[in-house]
This record gives structure tokens, C-alpha cells and sequence, in this order.
């Protein structure tokens, strides 16, 4: 049976498609990439088993990849389900959303070489340096603001397991 799938994100150049029933198959989702891939207007494929998310880097539309993809019974593309349980304007929500299309813009511009958790411990990391630099080792804003980089630095690495926790 084609799995269903859902639009997350979509520019001109990029659109994100999540198949949720298909989550931690690794499998599925690398035979996706190669088939995929072999459509000449996919520039790119990204795939994440753990998030259940497809992106592809294309020059098309949105209805030719949909097409492409039911055609070689890859996905179907459906709305997306309704989120059963809490609102979805809060506030923390909200604020959620800014920071990960923040973080997208960020990335985007420096090529993916930064992004918000990077900037947070770059930025920390100067913090700490500056205030040993001034001689001020006695109040804790150095050691603070190098322990939370570190923190942050840890949570943000990709496969690197539960170092941050």
C-alpha cells in the first residue's frame, strides 16, 4: 500500500514532504532517495528516517514531484491531518515556529555552515572569553555562559546520540 504523505514547507525551490506512517524506516526511506533521484528535474534529495521527512531540491512544481511520486507508488500526497489535542496558535508554539524559520533563513544564508545552536555557542563561548579577558573570574558570568554553550553545543550534533542529556 502507497504511504501517505504531507506538505511541511514549500518555496520555489524546495519543498518538504513528511510521510509520518513510514518514521524510523530506514529502508523505505533509502530506496525513496535512490528512486527519486532519478528524476532528472530533483536537483537534490534529503532524507531523515527519524523525522520522517523528505526534502527535495527541485526546478519543478509541487503537482509534478506529487505526480512523480504516485506514479512510482513512493507517496501519495494528502493534507495534512488535523492536530488532535492543544491549540495551535499558543504562544510557545508561536514562538517555536520563528525560531525554526529563523533558523532555516540562517542556514540557508551561510550555506548551512550555521545555524541558531551554533551562533548561541559561538556567541557564549566569546562571552566567556571576553569576561576572563577583563580578569573577572570570580563572577560566574564567564563559566555560566561557557557551560550553556557547551550545553547547547552538545544538544545540537546531529547522530552523536544523547551527549547533551
Amino acid at each position: 500500500m502507497i504511504p501517505d504523505a504531507y506538505l511541511s514547507h514549500q518555496t520555489s525551490e524546495r519543498l518538504r514532504v513528511k510521510i509520518p506512517s513510514k518514521k524510523g524506516d530506514s529502508a523505505y526511506f533509502l530506496s525513496l532517495k535512490q528512486q527519486a533521484s532519478k528524476y532528472n528535474a530533483i536537483e537534490a534529495i534529503e532524507v531523515n528516517p527519524l523525522t520522517a521527512s523528505v526534502l527535495f531540491i527541485h526546478n519543478l512544481n509541487k503537482e509534478a514531484i506529487a505526480g512523480f511520486a504516485e506514479e512510482n507508488k513512493l507517496f501519495r500526497l494528502v493534507e495534512k491531518p488535523k492536530e488532535s489535542s492543544g491549540d495551535s496558535t499558543s504562544l510557545s508554539k508561536q514562538i517555536s515556529e520563528a525560531f525554526k524559520n529563523l533558523n532555516k533563513e540562517i542556514s540557508g544564508f551561510t550555506g548551512r555552515e550555521l545555524d541558531i545552536p551554533t551562533l548561541a555557542f559561538l556567541g557564549l563561548l566569546a562571552l566567556g572569553i571576553f569576561q576572563i579577558s577583563r580578569g573577572n573570574f570570580t563572577a560566574p558570568a564567564w563559566y555560566t555562559a561557557f557551560w550553556y554553550a557547551l550545553n547547547i553545543f552538545l544538544k545540537a550534533q546531529p547522530d552523536k546520540g544523547n551527549m547533551g542529556e
